[in-house]
């Protein structure tokens, strides 16, 4: 953090923000939460207003600092000059939105909005493309933003084939790169198709406890999202546990989708961990057909975790099918 950007964060009034302005922290073992945390003790320092806590059960990558009324920005990148200034204005802007001919478009989205954007701290047009969806997350809790530092987090970068900055990508599907028109992106993410959500727009309406809803998309469309695997897999367990509560109405209301849902589990079943393993048979366990059984005959004759076993047992029995 440079003197300029101390005496910047001394000159910015946080009072009078309503609810006061929070910052919460997600870090990980590695350099770049490291250094997000330094960053967060120095500003505790030169604005004792602002509250700052940590928080690993955030649904953004670890790691980040969410900030906005609604938590629904993240930033992963090194807060200087525009970057930091942009940081600022998320922390006091409030409700502060677009264009006002753009709420109609805000209100008619009913669907999650996870936008990506990379930015560059030297990039002359990113601070621009910031305030521009931070205006739209201030007005939307359903869109959620990250902001990606491209040479923090090179490695991300790299797999997401990022060749100049800004660029936006819309729930791993649609990308923008220089200016984005907000008519434009707003017209794309009220028309998407729900069947090709990404894992993190699923994830959002889930823990928004729509599990139900989720569910009767997936019936109304008449085709597995392929998302929803994804999130039963998923490495962290609240994730999977609001997953398994649509699966188990999908399970109730609409078996032959269920049952396509289980064979896709089971292609991915002997390169998941223990613990992931385990929920996965609670899930194969909602089917009760021979093609599940089978699966769960298979672990019990297989070189698989004691434990995972063990689940596997309990739930053949509970299906009479040992």
């Amino acid at each position: 953090m440079t003197p300029q950007d101390e005496q910047m964060i001394r000159q910015t009034s946080f009072a009078g923000t309503e609810p006061p302005p929070t910052i919460v922290l997600s870090r990980d073992k590695g350099a770049v939460g490291a250094e997000l945390a330094r960053f967060c003790d120095r500003l505790k320092e030169l604005a004792p207003g602002l509250k700052i806590k940590n928080d690993s059960d955030i649904p953004f990558p670890a790691p980040v600092l969410a900030v906005g009324r609604h938590q629904n920005i993240g930033y992963q990148a090194a807060l200087s000059g525009k970057l930091l200034t942009c940081f600022l204005e998320a922390l006091t802007s409030g409700d502060a939105g677009p264009d006002p001919q753009a709420d109609d478009q805000l209100k008619a989205i009913d669907l999650p909005v996870i936008l990506k954007l990379y930015v560059a701290a030297q990039c002359p047009h990113c601070p621009q493309s910031i305030r521009q969806l931070q205006a739209l997350a201030a007005k939307s809790p359903l869109i959620r933003l990250r902001i990606v530092d491209a040479a923090l987090l090179s490695h991300e970068a790299e797999a997401d084939q990022i060749r100049s900055v800004p660029t936006l990508i819309l729930d791993d599907q649609y990308r923008w790169t220089g200016p984005v028109a907000t008519e434009e992106l707003l017209s794309l993410c009220t028309q998407r198709d729900p069947s090709q959500l990404s894992a993190g727009s699923l994830r959002q309406l889930i823990e928004a406890g729509d599990a139900a809803r989720v569910a009767g998309m997936i019936i109304e469309a008449g085709k597995l999202f392929p998302a929803l695997a994804d999130l039963l897999t998923h490495d962290r367990w609240s994730v999977r546990l609001g997953a398994m509560v649509t699966a188990e109405y999908l399970a109730d209301e609409a078996p032959d989708l269920s049952l396509e849902l289980c064979r896709s589990l089971w292609e991915r079943f002997p390169r998941l961990s223990p613990q992931v393993q385990g929920d996965v048979v609670q899930v194969l366990g909602q089917v009760d057909t021979e093609v599940c059984k089978d699966c769960l005959r298979s672990i019990l004759s297989g070189k698989f975790d004691a434990e995972v076993k063990t689940v596997a047992a309990e739930v053949l029995e509970e299906m009479g099918g040992r």
